[in-house]
């Protein structure tokens, strides 16, 4: 469990829709099981400004 939470809502909801936060990387949620990303998928989230993908929790934006 992360001690100092991001500035991402997902680490303060009761219900969390997605397995990794998009702002720090760490799982939210380990109750959700995705397989990989499509690059396509990583591109869309990078253009939303998303430092990490939800569902895989790869590092999409380098220097953040």
């Amino acid at each position: 469990m992360l001690r100092v939470r991001c500035g991402n809502d997902n680490h303060g909801r009761s219900v969390v829709t997605v397995r990794f936060c998009s702002g720090c990387g760490v799982i939210v949620n380990d109750r959700i099981h995705t397989g990989g990303c499509a690059p396509e998928k990583h591109a869309r989230r990078r253009r939303t400004q998303s430092t990490y993908c939800v569902d895989c929790g790869t590092r999409l934006v380098q220097g953040r």
